[in-house]
């Protein structure tokens, strides 16, 4: 929060974000503490997968956690808009009224 970009993130997220009383500042430019990324590269493999230049070939890209999660979700997002607009447009006859 607080650099100069754009953020997809649900809306209770925002929400929250809105009501922690952190003021957003631009960190973008401010150094990760090397400490911290010691600690992930030393415990977490899939941290360095993602970290070291090398650490996965193009060819992982797509079925690395981070990355199959992100696009399973835009994927399901899409379908999910086309089924919502699909029953605004043609509403099952089938469906009772809530």
């Amino acid at each position: 929060m607080g650099g100069d970009l754009s953020m997809t993130i649900p809306y209770p997220w925002q929400v929250r974000f809105n009501k922690s009383g952190i003021a957003p500042e631009p960190r973008m430019d401010v150094p990760v503490d090397p400490a911290l990324v010691a600690d992930l590269y030393e415990r977490v493999p899939d941290f360095r997968r993602a970290y070291d230049p090398d650490g996965m070939a193009p060819a992982e890209f797509e079925g690395y956690g981070a990355s199959a999660r992100t696009l399973r979700t835009f994927v399901k997002s899409y379908h999910d808009l086309q089924g919502a607009i699909r029953d605004l447009v043609t509403p099952d006859p089938d469906a009772r009224p809530a």
